[in-house]
């Protein structure tokens, strides 16, 4: 199998530097729609068997742009981003000034920021769906070439599913409108490329 995560285009939360998680349901901006429409014109949606996305508007429009109406997008509710509980919408620099010890090095939320937002969705909780996912993934579509439309701490757990034990340290979030592949054979994956666009932005 291979796989093919696109994140979906930028919005207004993306631009000002707020977490954007489960709870808040923006659509692409003007700039985030306009730089999709770029991306996607020199990508080939024919050349997948099967496509998903998460149901949350930026990536569903996303994943229209995206396809061009050539596939079927099917939703899965497994791909909605991570929830940030208390944290969503807030700015994550300010949150790292007051939590410093739930934002790590890279001036990401870090495991342990679910002590300050207790509604919020552990990083085991989210990896347990996106194994679910894959899981899935792997039993259905075996010899397939699978498109996958979603958020960005969402692919750095599919990643980190696979390479890190469910540690998202070791992977950076994805460009707005950036792919990341990840490859079978014989049932042991292999990351071909991340973080990859397809237009200047």
């Amino acid at each position: 199998m291979e796989i093919v995560f696109i994140r979906h285009g930028e919005t207004e939360l993306n631009k000002t530097g707020k977490i954007q998680g489960a709870y808040f349901d923006y659509d692409l901006n003007s700039q985030g729609k306009a730089y999709a429409e770029k991306a996607a014109a020199v990508f080939n949606p024919v050349n997948f068997d099967v496509v998903f996305s998460s149901p949350m508007k930026r990536a569903l429009t996303t994943a229209r742009i995206f396809t061009k109406g050539q596939k079927e997008i099917n939703i899965d509710q497994r791909l909605i981003e991570h929830n940030f509980g208390e944290w969503d919408g807030q700015l994550l620099s300010e949150l790292g000034k007051k939590y410093p010890d739930a934002v790590d090095p890279w001036g990401k939320a870090s495991a342990s920021y679910v002590k300050y937002a207790p509604s919020g969705e552990t990083f085991a909780e989210l990896n347990k769906r996106c194994t679910s996912f894959l899981t899935e993934m792997q039993e259905k579509y075996a010899n397939k070439k699978v498109l996958v439309i979603c958020h960005g701490t969402l692919i750095r757990m599919m990643f980190a599913h696979y390479f890190t034990a469910g540690d998202l340290n070791y992977f950076q979030t994805i460009d707005n409108c950036a792919l990341a592949k990840i490859s079978y054979c014989n049932q042991t994956p292999r990351i071909n490329y991340y973080n990859r666009l397809l237009a200047p932005q």
